[in-house]
């Protein structure tokens, strides 16, 4: 027995890699012990390194409420059955705890269905050895609109004076300190005043994706569609046009790269995107530590000059263009010609909100100044590729959405976002989350003032 009371904690749905991977997300999880005693957690989820749970549950006629901090890794059985284990840590007592109540956080597993392909439904237990006969399933688990939250649901799980619960507040429209009492209606909402912020300006989005390469397109064609939608939502929230530069398909070339970069035209306040997914590669001796782009439209053609570009070539062109902003990122191999990158972990899940705080973006993207130059490895490593998408592109839409979220307790700015980036998709790429990839470390440099 664990504590005063067999509580086996509630699960959490976590993402460690998804094609829909963005900021916070809330979820309320019910669950039962084997003593069928109630328990009811409150999860907000970040990352695979970064989520934590409120659990909230009755003993001896005392209301308690934990704080837990949850990791998560990826794994094979012996028989070889592909499953994601959550181990959570650093549990703290939130409301007062006179009983002298010991909580040790639980193990939740999920096992990958290959026949039906999905994730089954989890399982918990308390049995450090993992005893499959001690595994018990989920009772419920809900995905959390923070528009129908309510201020009395939040305190169950939090005091009235925390941090978290005022960013919570705010991010349920509830409170915000304006003077007529209205909603923050948050990113996707439709407070006017975000449409006066940037009515003058055009964020221009690059994406060049190799979406027909037998093996890395599918990863390439779900990073388009997300990073589409994503600046999309972008433009929208900030009130600025959006053009968008497609190099896909058929048209996959350098010619094409040269040709809309040629027909780019910014304004003085404009946002430059280009992002490149595809192969990457460097030439044997190669001292550049920027990758050259394989722009091949098939693997059979020879890759020489004409059919490559180095990708401080590209930042170079996208900052003669004279935008206020300028961010060129690359989703690629840095390694020499003919290196694999592509792995076919399965990876859980989890359907995430766009709930975010719009002063925060617009400062990322209406006050900065300068230029950005990052890819996803250094010289001489691959960048690895899923069918869900690439680890870089992944990590860098996670970095975003926690960046701009109401409840990231860290500066919003481009340089910890882009180091942020850096360092999810190293560790989505170690053992722990990727049993057959190797490290990748990705590179950058940022001369931005303004979002500081």
């Amino acid at each position: 027995m664990k504590r005063n009371c067999c509580l086996l904690t509630s699960f959490l749905l976590i993402q460690l890699v998804s094609i829909s991977l963005y900021s916070q997300s809330l979820y309320e999880i019910k669950f039962s012990d084997k003593k069928n005693n109630k328990y009811k957690g409150f999860l907000v989820y970040f990352n695979e390194t970064n989520a934590y749970m409120r659990i909230a549950y009755n003993y001896n006629n005392q209301y308690n409420v934990v704080n837990v901090s949850y990791i998560s890794k990826n794994g094979t059985t012996d028989r070889g059955t592909q499953y994601t284990m959550l181990t959570g840590y650093d549990p703290v007592y939130v409301t007062d705890n006179k009983a002298g109540l010991r909580y040790n956080p639980d193990y939740f597993i999920w096992f990958y269905n290959s026949r039906e392909q999905k994730w089954d439904t989890p399982y918990t237990t308390d049995d450090s050895l993992l005893n499959a006969n001690n595994y018990l399933r989920v009772d419920s688990y809900t995905k959390l609109d923070p528009g129908n939250i309510t201020d009395e649901y939040l305190r169950e799980f939090f005091g009235s004076a925390e941090s978290q619960y005022f960013s919570l507040k705010r991010m349920c429209g509830h409170n915000t300190g304006t003077d007529d009492g209205t909603r923050d209606k948050g990113r996707n909402g439709s407070n006017n005043d975000t449409k006066k912020y940037g009515s003058s300006a055009t964020l221009h989005l690059v994406l060049v994706a190799n979406t027909l390469d037998p093996s890395i397109g599918t990863g390439c064609a779900t990073d388009e569609k997300n990073l589409r939608n994503e600046f999309s939502e972008v433009a929208d929230a900030l009130g600025v046009s959006l053009k968008e530069y497609i190099i896909d398909g058929a048209s996959f070339s350098k010619q094409s790269v040269l040709a809309e970069l040629n027909s780019l035209s910014p304004a003085s306040n404009d946002i430059v995107m280009f992002i490149y997914r595809g192969h990457g590669f460097r030439w044997k001796g190669q001292a550049e530590d920027w990758p050259r782009m394989d722009l091949r439209p098939s693997s059979y053609a020879p890759i020489n000059d004409n059919t490559s570009m180095n990708l401080q070539d590209v930042y170079a062109a996208v900052k003669n263009k004279g935008a206020r902003l300028s961010i060129i990122l690359a989703d690629c191999c840095n390694s020499e010609v003919d290196v694999s990158s592509v792995t076919t972990t399965n990876y859980l899940t989890l359907q995430l909100d766009n709930n975010s705080d719009v002063s925060k973006l617009k400062k990322l993207f209406m006050s900065a100044n300068g230029t950005i130059l990052s890819s996803a490895a250094q010289k001489g490593e691959v960048s690895w590729t899923t069918p869900q998408g690439g680890l870089y592109c992944m990590s860098f839409l996670q970095a975003l959405r926690e960046g701009i979220s109401y409840l990231s307790d860290y500066p919003c700015n481009w340089n910890n976002i882009i180091s942020k980036t850096i360092t999810l998709a190293r560790n989505k790429s170690t053992p722990a989350y990727c049993p057959n990839c190797t490290l990748q470390d990705g590179i950058k440099y940022i001369s931005v003032a303004g979002d500081y």
